[in-house]
């Protein structure tokens, strides 16, 4: 079995000169070997100073997808939750992204040099198409992903895989669509996978939401954990083999 990192199972983010919620970073595995890290990022709202609490459903919905990516992923896989300070977006503060800048300094800084995944839904999946370019990112997973007109996309050193439900009446499938069209055209590695009946809070069909992440994550960073590319069985497992194969699909399941 291998050794876990030292350190606490949670740390706080610096105070900041405006008073307001610390953003707290989760571990929910970091083994002292670990070949990959992911770190997993829930949704929130537009606007709203309110603090995120542990039961915040918005934060809640993501603790499964940590566990699943703690457990099932073969290979020595570091996993982190990122509780954002505040529930908004917050304009041109864009304060989800600062938090998150945060937590990779964290992340480096106990894995360096180690590959990066990055997983978000909805404000979640924004952010971490903001932060795609950061050093040692390789991975941006959104899940139902809130897109706006001039978000930056992750560039020709990551992966970008885009799961929406195309009954989200949230945030916008179309919307996903025309990103990962825009950087197939780019000639960058980017897919959309549409979730058939799916929702905006991936409650409809979520063990196949659960699935494709772990099976994306699993087969991209296969030589790093050091086992066998293998997809997941059933329909998703083939789904994940074009992801990874194709260097850019738009797909249905």
């Amino acid at each position: 079995m291998s050794a876990t990192l030292e350190g606490p199972a949670r740390v706080d983010a610096p105070p900041t000169e405006d008073g307001l919620p610390l953003a707290t970073l989760v571990w929910h595995a970091r083994p002292a070997d670990a070949r990959v890290v992911v770190l997993v990022l829930h949704g929130g709202a537009i606007d709203g100073f309110e603090p995120n609490r542990p039961w915040s459903h918005n934060v809640a919905r993501l603790v499964p997808f940590a566990r699943a990516l703690a457990t099932r992923v073969p290979g020595p896989v570091a996993v982190a939750r990122l509780r954002f300070r505040v529930r908004g977006w917050n304009g041109a503060d864009a304060m989800p992204v600062l938090d998150t800048e945060w937590a990779l300094r964290e992340l480096r800084e106990a894995y360096p040099g180690v590959p990066i995944g990055v997983v978000g839904h909805s404000m979640g999946g924004r952010t971490a198409l903001h932060v795609g370019s950061e050093p040692d990112v390789r991975l941006v997973i959104g899940l139902a992903p809130w897109i706006e007109p001039g978000d930056p996309a992750p560039g020709a050193a990551q992966r970008t895989v885009l799961i929406h439900g195309d009954r989200d009446i949230i945030c916008g499938l179309s919307r996903s669509r025309s990103l990962v069209e825009r950087m197939q055209a780019d000639g960058l590695d980017a897919s959309l996978v549409r979730v058939e009946r799916g929702d905006h809070a991936m409650l409809v069909r979520w063990p196949l939401w659960t699935r494709l992440v772990t099976g994306v994550v699993a087969a991209t960073f296969a030589a790093e954990l050091g086992h066998a590319e293998e997809p997941p069985t059933g329909p998703e497992g083939a789904v994940v083999a074009q992801i990874v194969h194709s260097g850019g699909v738009v797909i249905d399941i």
